[in-house]
């Protein structure tokens, strides 16, 4: 399994309110991959919820929202780096 961080670096105040949204500098939710593929993220905003997914795949469809300049934080390593 692998865990993860996605932060919001952008400014998403026209589209989210105070409850919706984390200091650019805190996560805005954190996640783990199973080694089957499910995703599950953990929003950690005011308004808190979890959500599970059949792939991180499809879960990036959703949230990944480049135009929120979003950056992901694999915290076990990058899972497309090769190992050695």
């Amino acid at each position: 399994m692998r865990r993860f961080v996605m932060y919001r670096r952008g400014d998403i105040s026209a589209t989210h309110n105070e409850k919706q949204v984390n200091n650019p500098e805190e996560p805005q939710f954190q996640g783990i991959v199973f080694d089957d593929g499910v995703c599950v993220i953990r929003w950690l905003t005011a308004t808190k919820s979890t959500s599970v997914w059949n792939s991180f795949e499809e879960m990036m469809e959703i949230h990944g929202h480049p135009e929120y300049e979003s950056e992901l934080i694999w915290l076990d390593g990058d899972p497309n780096e090769k190992k050695s």
